[in-house]
């Protein structure tokens, strides 16, 4: 048996071969980020065959880039972010469209 092994902060994302409902993610992975706080992620298509889908890149920020980038967010848990979104009056929670919006919507 090969050694398993994993590159920190690298990942690669694969078709998720067990999906079964629509709701799962369509590609799956781990990732071990080697230390926490803000990181720029990237991602790059794979190159063929036997490749995965993405190869996705976790890179720490320094201070001055958290400051620069990231200096006027707050950072939610889980539960959080559900309690804060659950609100309609919160911007950027789901709503409905009112009538007038839809048909400003409409590019006819």
């Amino acid at each position: 048996m090969a050694d398993k092994f994993v590159t920190e902060n690298r990942t690669g994302l694969w078709a998720n071969d067990r999906k079964m409902e629509e709701w799962q993610d369509d590609f799956r992975s781990k990732i071990y980020i080697k230390e926490p706080g803000w990181h720029w992620i990237g991602a790059r298509e794979g190159a063929g065959e036997g490749k995965p889908a993405l190869t996705v890149e976790v890179r720490k920020m320094d201070n001055a880039q958290v400051n620069q980038y990231c200096g006027e967010y707050t950072v939610l848990t889980k539960e959080q972010a559900k309690e804060k979104y659950s609100r309609s009056e919160t911007p950027g929670a789901s709503r409905q469209r009112t009538d007038k919006e839809l048909d400003d919507a409409i590019p006819f």
